[in-house]
């Protein structure tokens, strides 16, 4: 230990920490780019070194990258304000270091390094904070520089048949806390969980984000403009989209009856052929479950009939409205259309009109 203290007599006065930043004078969740780089003549001592602002309910922060060569490290990040005024960034420097034999030691090994930890000791440096004037900013949807659109498809369809919407934001700035964008009064609005990408940069969070909607109704309706209010750390401005008018014809029968599979209806007229039968020998239970049946055989046809993902989601909507949501939504994904359709006739039972 005494060799290891030793050779830490002069360390202190080899530090050398510097701090730089792009911007001073930001507005409020405007990025700024921290880069923090710390040099050491004995670098071949050092175990380990972390460098980073500490953190604060004043702003966020991002680690972006950190690298070491020959005794110098670097670390950048990506730091956010989150109130005006004057805010204090203040650091944390930790250089650990150790006598040279025991890393060799350590690098060299015998295939089981980092096993025991390197001993040494552990030096805090002061490091002079950065002060930043940040510049306020009126509430907005967005801070920073992006773009806004919608597709719908199709525009005509027939009575509680789906529309699709999808709405794309992307950009660059602070990543936008938006969880839904799309209300209609009157019409069912189904959402897939919205797909959010976001890779940070030293310009920023560059973000992508995707919002999938289906619509439904038995009446005309209007898909209305989207409009988000944006700062892109110069002027504000207003994204939006146009208003989409959708046509509602009457629907055709959810029900194709001249395709209708053969197997359907024997299976039904053989249980009442059936039932009398078993009636008479089986009570209780069995009978009501055989009745059940018989009760629900409109709805069930109308399942088995269904021809397609489509056609099954609209008579959920229409007979269900208030059951069944995940399998709505797993129709809307195009899963296994079978499958579906065997567990639906399963949990019949979970919703009763």
């Amino acid at each position: 230990m005494k060799k290891i203290l030793g050779s830490f007599m002069f360390v202190l006065a080899l530090f050398g920490a510097d701090v730089q930043v792009s911007t001073t004078h930001p507005f409020v969740k405007e990025p700024v780019f921290v880069q923090l780089h710390y040099k050491d003549r004995e670098y071949k001592n050092i175990v380990w070194v972390k460098f980073a602002p500490k953190k604060s309910p004043l702003y966020e922060v991002v680690l972006l990258k950190k690298e070491h060569h020959n005794g110098e490290y670097n670390f950048s990040y990506l730091l956010f304000p989150l109130k005006s005024g004057q805010i204090e960034i203040a650091y944390t420097l930790k250089v650990k270091k150790a006598a040279l034999e025991d890393i060799e030691q350590d690098i060299l090994g015998t295939g089981y390094e980092q096993t025991n930890p390197v001993e040494g000791k552990v030096y805090k440096k002061d490091v002079k904070s950065t002060i930043l004037h940040v510049k306020p900013v009126k509430e907005v949807d967005l801070y920073g520089d992006f773009n806004l659109r919608m597709h719908v498809h199709p525009k005509k369809v027939a009575s509680f048949e789906p529309v699709y919407v999808d709405i794309a934001l992307d950009g660059i700035g602070y990543p936008p806390k938006i969880a839904n964008l799309l209300h209609i009064k009157g019409a069912k609005v189904l959402a897939d969980k919205p797909k959010k990408d976001v890779v940070y940069t030293p310009k920023g969070a560059k973000i992508s984000y995707s919002f999938k909607y289906a619509i439904m109704s038995d009446t005309n309706f209007t898909i209305p403009p989207i409009k988000l209010t944006e700062f892109d750390f110069h002027s504000y401005k207003t994204l939006s989209t146009q208003p989409v008018k959708i046509l509602v014809v009457p629907p055709k029968n959810l029900v194709d009856t001249k395709n209708e599979p053969k197997k359907i209806v024997p299976f039904f007229e053989m249980f009442k052929a059936l039932f009398g039968y078993l009636a008479i020998f089986v009570a209780g239970i069995l009978s009501g479950v055989v009745l059940y049946l018989l009760l629900r055989r409109k709805e069930v046809e109308e399942i088995m009939l269904a021809k397609n993902h489509k056609e099954l989601l609209a008579l959920l909507v229409v007979r269900y409205p208030d059951c069944f949501e995940d399998i709505k939504q797993r129709l809307q994904r195009d899963e296994n259309l079978l499958k579906i359709k065997k567990e639906l006739l399963k949990r019949l039972k979970e919703c009763r009109k």
